[in-house]
């Protein structure tokens, strides 16, 4: 999976991979090369997972774990990009 953004970062991300962190992030670090590979794969797979769950019939609980499948990828890459 390639990236969507190729251009040059805009004031909100840093050029520094070793960007201080805050709770709020006003400035966003620059990620690695293995880091960046890592996020690609974790949203690749949760796509993959998406579809698999779309499998099954509607209902609560498919609009449950969808919703935890969501939250699981936010917070696994909020954990990698802070």
């Amino acid at each position: 999976m390639t990236n969507v953004y190729e251009g040059a970062p805009d004031a909100r991300q840093s050029a520094d991979v070793s960007e201080p962190v805050s709770r709020f992030r006003p400035r966003y670090r620059a990620l690695t090369d293995d880091e960046k590979a890592l996020h690609d794969a974790i949203k690749s797979k949760a796509s993959e997972l998406e579809g698999l769950f779309e499998q099954v019939k509607p209902g609560r609980y498919r609009s449950l774990g969808l919703t935890a499948l969501e939250e699981s990828v936010m917070w696994a890459v909020k954990e990698l990009t802070s």
